[in-house]
């Protein structure tokens, strides 16, 4: 089936097909060089069908939206959040709050109150004029103590923006990630059954990185960082509503 036609029609379900690697065969009559030069016009045009498809994704996982909300709970301490648990960012000094198994302590984390255990999900969040930040999901039963190695093997699957140009998907070892544009929001999709994160550039309509084969247990919440007030970081997360294109 043909990515335009999926285009006009993105309610259509798709039986992914596969293909037998096997029996390709490579023509070794040809030089290294031309068989270089076609196999880079071939990965050239896999990539613009794959951007093709990040916009008819980006058409078709808004109706999966759920309502997230911050998790005050777990907040580092040095963290604020509105009243309608939709914005946080870093308050630069710490607060009086109780301490509990489930507060990040060393990290300025926090995550949303949505417990995730089944179907697919799908929020959005403003990460406007930030030169730093963390988005993603995480484990319930994660460890938020102390100095922590966010990988998905410690129950994190996070991308993370740092130093105002450069982006990450936090593997062992992390994965650098080469975006044209500086993302102004970006949406984070969930299947859980298929084990899958993926994130997205809603305005660009792109995609930016996805963690496959995931294995989740005992549930999953929303991730958030706003990193630390400094170098013009002060600007908040906040969790828009996702509009539906019907």
């Amino acid at each position: 089936m043909a990515i335009d036609e999926l285009d006009k029609n993105p309610g259509l379900q798709v039986l992914p097909q596969m293909c037998d690697w096997k029996n390709i065969t490579v023509d070794t009559s040809f030089s290294f060089g031309t068989l270089r030069t076609t196999t880079s016009i071939m990965m050239e045009e896999i990539q613009q069908e794959l951007e093709k498809l990040s916009s008819v994704e980006l058409k078709r996982i808004p109706t999966f939206a759920v309502d997230v909300k911050l998790d005050p709970t777990t907040a580092h301490p040095c963290l604020v959040l509105s009243p309608d648990g939709k914005l946080v960012q870093d308050g630069g000094k710490h607060q009086k709050v109780p301490d509990a198994p489930q507060r990040f302590d060393m990290f300025g984390s926090i995550l949303g109150v949505n417990r995730l255990t089944s179907g697919k999900s799908y929020w959005e969040v403003e990460v406007s004029n930030k030169a730093g930040w963390d988005l993603g999901v995480a484990s319930r039963d994660a460890n938020r103590k102390g100095r922590l190695s966010l990988n998905p093997d410690n129950g994190y699957w996070v991308t993370v923006h740092y130093e105002d140009e450069k982006y990450a998907a936090l593997t062992e070892p992390r994965v650098s990630l080469s975006l044209t544009e500086k993302p102004q929001k970006v949406g984070v999709f969930v299947d859980y059954e298929e084990g899958l994160v993926s994130f997205y550039d809603v305005e660009a309509k792109s995609h930016i990185y996805s963690f496959t084969e995931c294995s989740f247990s005992g549930g999953i919440s929303p991730y958030f960082s706003p990193h630390l007030k400094q170098n013009e970081n002060s600007h908040p997360l906040i969790i828009s509503a996702v509009v539906v294109n019907v």
